[in-house]
Parts: C-alpha cells; sequence; structure tokens
C-alpha cells in the first residue's frame, strides 16, 4: 500500500503528526527545479568565461601575428618536386640520398603542400597559418640549407660518443651544429700547429666562418622563428579549445534550465503534485 493510504488510517491527531514528516512529489520537483536551475547558471557563466578566453586568445593571435607583416608564398613561386630534388641532389650527390633524406625527414615541395598552396599570397594571421608556415615552409628549407657537404670532417656519433660519424651529408638544427664548428675549428687550429701554408689556413678558416654563419645567421634564426610561430600556434588552440568547451557549457546551461522549466510546471499542475513520496513515522511518546 502507499504510504499515502497508510496515512488516512491513523488517527486524526497522530495523521496531524505525521503531516509535518513527509515529503511530497511537488517538494521534490521544485527543489530538483531550483538545483538545475542555479547549477545552469553556473555553466552559463563558465561558458562566458571560457568564451572570453577564447576571444583573447584569437585576438592576441591575429594582433601579434599581423605586427610581424608575413606572407605566404605566391603560387606561382612556390618550389615544385623537381627543384627541391635537384637543390638536394647537388648537396647529397646521389638519387638514394636523396629518396633517403625526403623519407627520413618528412618533406614535401612547396607546391605539394595543400597549406602552403592554400594561403599562397595571403598574409599570416591565424594559428594554424602559422604552424603552417613554420613546419612546411622554415623547416623545409632550415634542412636544406643546414646540409653539410665538403668539409671532410668528422665528429663524435651523438647516439655513440664513442665512434666517430662524416659531417657531410648531413642536415642540422643550431644545438647540433655546434660539434660540427668545434671541429672545424679544432682544424684551422691543427693545420697552424702542423705549419700548414697560409693558403690552406685561409681556406680552413673559411670553412669554419662559413659554418658558424650558418649557425648563427641560418639555423638560429629559422629555429628561433619557427618556435616562436609554434607557440602562437600552441596558444590558438588553447583559444580554440575554450571556446568548443563554452559551447558544451550553453547547451548544458540550456538543456538544464529546459529541465528545471518542465519541473516547476509539473511541480504546478501536475495530478500527482500532492503525492507523498517519503513518510517517517515515529512511535508514539
Amino acid at each position: 500500500m502507499s504510504a499515502h493510504t497508510d496515512l488516512q488510517r491513523n488517527s486524526p491527531d497522530e495523521g496531524k503528526r505525521m503531516e509535518d514528516k513527509v515529503m511530497k512529489r511537488r517538494t521534490i520537483d521544485i527543489a530538483f527545479s531550483v538545483g538545475g536551475a542555479l547549477f545552469s547558471v553556473l555553466l552559463l557563466i563558465l561558458g562566458l568565461v571560457l568564451k572570453d578566453q577564447a576571444d583573447f586568445a584569437e585576438t592576441y593571435v591575429h594582433d601579434q601575428l599581423a605586427e610581424q607583416q608575413i606572407t605566404f608564398t605566391a603560387a606561382e613561386r612556390l618550389g615544385t618536386a623537381e627543384e627541391l630534388r635537384a637543390d638536394l641532389l647537388e648537396k647529397l650527390g646521389s638519387e638514394e640520398a636523396v629518396d633517403a633524406f625526403i623519407e627520413d625527414k618528412g618533406i614535401t615541395a612547396e607546391a605539394e603542400t595543400a597549406c602552403l598552396v592554400d594561403n599562397a599570397g595571403k598574409q599570416m594571421l591565424t594559428g594554424a597559418q602559422a604552424e603552417c608556415y613554420a613546419e612546411k615552409y622554415i623547416r623545409l628549407h632550415a634542412l636544406e640549407s643546414s646540409i653539410v657537404t665538403g668539409t671532410g670532417l668528422q665528429i663524435a656519433d651523438p647516439a655513440n660518443p664513442g665512434e666517430m660519424i662524416d659531417v657531410d651529408g648531413r642536415s642540422y638544427t643550431y644545438a647540433t651544429i655546434g660539434a660540427v664548428v668545434t671541429a672545424a675549428r679544432n682544424a684551422v687550429t691543427a693545420a697552424k700547429e702542423a705549419g700548414a701554408d697560409e693558403e690552406e689556413v685561409a681556406e680552413l678558416q673559411a670553412q669554419a666562418d662559413g659554418l658558424q654563419r650558418l649557425r648563427t645567421d641560418t639555423l638560429l634564426r629559422a629555429d628561433t622563428l619557427r618556435g616562436l610561430l609554434l607557440t602562437s600556434y600552441g596558444f590558438s588552440i588553447f583559444g580554440e579549445k575554450a571556446d568548443l568547451a563554452a559551447t558544451v557549457c550553453y547547451l548544458a546551461a540550456a538543456l538544464l534550465f529546459l529541465l528545471s522549466l518542465l519541473g516547476f510546471l509539473h511541480a504546478a499542475f501536475s495530478k500527482h503534485a500532492k503525492d507523498v513520496v517519503l513518510a517517517v513515522e515515529h512511535p508514539k511518546e
């Protein structure tokens, strides 16, 4: 039997006493509806905060990139696959070495890179464009430029310091080419100590100076700009995630508010609103 029926069977005094000890369906509806409404407001506020942060990230990245005034290469000037292979072949010396280099570094020609083609001639203003320029343009040219040839130098193998490897035919970053520059300078010192003629010493010195310029003028600038652009890209991603989270908060807030409204309507108009759903009976004193 229902709790309501049990109450009706009690004495009038006990029924009156029990009336203060029951919970009706309407009370539960109102309680849950108020809680849902309050939580929907909190979700709405959270969504507004996240949206504000997303807008800030988008605006900040746009303004910072706009100040750099970087424009993508026009479509007609993008390097082709044939030009890329020709440049690499000149430095690496064989088709096999070119194929291995391209596969190892995961590079493609400018004209065959979708994002470079899509943004050709456009000014860089978004995080996605910054990521494309850093990874597909700067990295490509840095890898090409950093291939060392014709030095005859050797350095310790970074993976196995006990062994020596040839410097030539490899590409380097600003950090890794330091050992090559040191080896070139040591070669100059060794030539002087061995009494080599001035022409040989001058040639070795020019080689060392060229490697140092490659390190500071090319690789340092390339790695720095690439890192800054990728940082902008990462910042823009945080903004996109915040925007997505704000949308989820808006939808959840709307759903909760709708359910709360339905709860209030149910409490007001349902024929079961006065049904007793919980009753606590205490023994008589």
